[in-house]
């Protein structure tokens, strides 16, 4: 049973993909993911900002009345100015810090999808959309922050 963990957590890491490809991989992929939702989410923070209000009264949106628009604007912000002012920078300390983003954009992102989850029917491209651009976020979060770690225990060693 621990080897069939440490197996799953072997490939969960991607641990065997080359040292050259991880860092391509979770160095450059990883700075477009951040990138586009960061960019994602002042768009919809400044959609929702703008015309928040009628976009409730729609049936698709009106589940995001239970955010409270208004905190919910604003903690968008927090984390995409955050994660694309993070994505600037290329030392350990912003990796893990670009990771933590990351994993938060993921967990905002899987609220955006319940919301359309939650307004079921209709189907809409939000409850499929959603989830996978959550799940790409929480994946390249978890693993820079893994790789960075990596990494530094490498520099570490030698």
């Amino acid at each position: 049973m621990l080897k069939a963990f440490k197996w799953l957590h072997w490939v969960i890491d991607l641990r065997f993909l080359p040292d050259k490809l991880q860092i391509w991989l979770f160095g450059t992929g990883t700075r477009i993911i951040e990138v586009l939702s960061g960019l994602a989410m002042l768009g919809f923070a400044t959609v929702f900002a703008l015309h928040g209000e009628e976009m409730i009264k729609e049936d698709l949106y009106e589940k995001f009345l239970h955010l409270h628009p208004k905190i919910f604007v604003a903690i968008l912000i927090f984390v995409a100015i955050g994660q694309l002012f993070a994505a600037f920078f290329h030392s350990s300390r912003s990796n893990i810090i670009s990771g933590c983003f990351l994993l938060w954009s993921a967990l905002i992102w899987v609220v955006v999808s319940g919301t359309f989850i939650a307004a079921y029917p209709p189907l809409s491209t939000g409850m499929t959309t959603y989830p996978i651009i959550a799940i790409i976020c929480a994946l390249a979060g978890r693993n820079l922050i893994k790789h960075t770690k990596r990494v530094e225990d490498k520099k570490g060693g030698e």
